[in-house]
């Protein structure tokens, strides 16, 4: 964001219109927050097809096939297919995996052996005495650990219930589908229709503010995607490269976390999880294991700040890594998880209204068309 927030006076037209503007956005947060449940499958899907709609229009157009029920049909075939494969590909992978580690940790006695590989001496020392290691071995199997791992999931699964039950889920799973496919179908005319509700008098202004809300929308969804796709192929490629058990699963997985900004920081732990795996898998040393995969991690994090966030997103959001924490903090408690979705174009175009409609600046193209007049 530019420094002329407070570039103009205060004065009071200013201040009503800033009063105003709040006022609106605190009603349609109120109202959006009211019917949440409702809209939810909705907003959902429509950020969803904002992302895929690239792939309709270039089956629409550049193949040249004139039914737009077709090219969405041909969309979801690829899309399927993409996720098809990604499954046949990555659940084995993440079983062998599994069953990989488990025989190494029952091979190295139980897993008694491993904290020459992991712990300083003092604390393995603690633990050798502490730590009955023959029952912790007992019985260690890809079964008992499913078993295990069906037990954390329902502890997981009845919290989650607390809040939205898992009938509503997939309620809000099928109801968006259903949106996202109308949507496709549709895209071009929802904004047109949205548009035509209005007085003829107020079109424009409505026209105006929708195209601002499509650029911000447009531009960060799509460049978000294509970073996050992009950061997933490196971290795959290089945890491969390393030989890091899981490591398609954990490029994929940190990859996904990028689409919201800084929120990969989440696959530290996980990474440093799979690392100590690696120690016990090959018999290396943990901190020279740990040492490879946040060295993945730390090149992969500057190709994406110097080379892919610059080429695909460019300057569109324009704000301080500061200002981006507070926005998603801020909006992550009004609306949660989809909060942090929408943050930083929704924040945009609301200082893009505040730009407009009270500092009363003209947009560069409308700046062209006066001069030309």
């Amino acid at each position: 964001m530019s420094s002329s927030f407070f570039k103009q006076e205060f004065t009071f037209d200013r201040i009503a219109r800033m009063l105003v503007l709040a006022l609106l956005v605190a009603l349609i947060i109120w109202a959006v927050q009211a019917i949440w449940s409702i809209i939810l499958p909705f907003l959902l899907a429509g950020i969803f097809a904002y992302v895929v709609m690239p792939l309709v229009r270039f089956f629409q157009y550049r193949l040249r096939l004139r039914s737009r029920g077709l090219a969405v049909v041909l969309t979801l075939i690829s899309l399927g297919a993409v996720v098809t494969l990604g499954i046949i590909y990555v659940i084995p992978s993440i079983n062998a995996e599994i069953e990989k580690t488990i025989q190494v940790i029952s091979g190295y006695n139980g897993g008694k052996d491993l904290l020459s590989l992991i712990l300083p001496k003092q604390v393995r020392q603690y633990l050798t005495g502490s730590i009955n290691w023959g029952s912790f071995s007992h019985g260690m199997s890809m079964e008992k650990a499913l078993e295990n791992i069906k037990i954390v999931t329902d502890q997981l699964g009845s919290i989650i219930n607390g809040t939205l039950s898992f009938f509503s889920w997939s309620l809000v799973f099928v109801v968006g589908i259903i949106y996202f496919i109308f949507i496709l179908l549709d895209f071009e005319n929802l904004g047109r229709g949205f548009v035509s509700l209005f007085p003829k008098g107020s079109r424009p202004v409505v026209r105006s503010i929708c195209q601002d809300l499509d650029r911000y929308m447009n531009s960060y969804f799509r460049g978000q995607a294509l970073v996050s796709i992009s950061v997933a192929i490196l971290l795959t490629i290089g945890f491969n490269i390393v030989g890091l058990p899981l490591a398609t699963a954990m490029g994929i997985f940190i990859g996904l976390l990028n689409f919201i900004p800084y929120m990969q920081a989440l696959g530290i732990i996980p990474l440093g999880l799979a690392c100590l795996l690696m120690a016990a898998q090959t018999g290396q040393n943990a901190f020279v294991c740990l040492l490879l995969g946040y060295g993945v991690l730390m090149i992969v994090q500057v190709i994406q700040d110097m080379f892919i966030v610059p080429r695909i997103m460019g300057k569109t959001m324009g704000m301080r890594p500061s200002l981006i924490l507070l926005v998603l903090s801020i909006w992550g408690y009004l609306l949660g998880f989809f909060g942090m979705l929408i943050a930083l174009p929704a924040t945009m175009f609301l200082y893009t209204l505040y730009r407009r409609y009270v500092l009363m600046e003209e947009r560069e193209g409308e700046k062209g068309q006066a001069t030309q007049a």
